[in-house]
C-alpha cells in the first residue's frame, strides 16, 4: 500500500493498493513517495526505496535488497514511525527525479562536513529504461 498526506487536515489519506513490491516501486517512482507499506508479511514492514542499482550486484554491496534494480530496506512499522518522527530516517514524498538522479526533494549534495550522519540521505542511481 501507498499512502500519500492530503493537502490539509480535513482531506482524507490517498491510499493506493498494489499486488507487489514491483508495482508498487513504479507508483513511489512516478508519483512519490519513497517508501510504501507492505503487508504481505507479518508483522508488516516499510520498505524504503534507496536507489537504483547501476550495475549487478550494487544492492548487496551497499547492504540493501534488490528489487527489479531498485535498492531497497525493509523495516518494521513501528521503527518507522519512530524514526522518521524522531528526524533520524528522513524520506521523501517527492517523486523520483531522473535529471538530478535523486528524489525530488533531495539536493544533490548535502554541506554539513564529514561526519557520516548524513550517509543514507544519498539516494542515486538510474532507474532501468528511463
Amino acid at each position: 500500500m501507498v499512502s500519500f498526506p492530503s493537502g490539509s487536515d480535513d482531506d482524507a489519506l490517498a491510499e493506493f493498493f498494489y499486488d507487489s513490491p514491483e508495482e508498487a516501486i513504479r507508483h513511489c517512482v512516478h508519483l512519490g513517495p519513497q517508501f510504501f507499506l507492505d503487508t504481505q508479511p507479518y508483522p508488516p514492514v516499510v520498505t524504503i526505496i534507496r536507489g537504483f542499482e547501476q550495475h549487478a550486484g550494487e544492492a548487496d554491496e551497499a547492504g540493501y535488497d534488490c528489487t527489479e534494480g531498485a535498492m531497497t530496506e525493509s523495516i518494521p512499522v513501528n521503527e518507522f514511525m519512530l524514526y522518521t518522527e524522531l528526524g533520524v530516517m528522513p524520506v521523501s514524498f517527492e517523486p523520483w527525479d531522473k535529471h538530478t538522479d535523486n528524489w525530488a526533494d533531495r539536493p544533490d549534495e548535502l554541506d554539513c562536513g564529514d561526519c557520516g550522519q548524513c550517509e543514507h540521505l544519498y539516494f542515486t542511481g538510474k532507474i532501468p529504461g528511463l
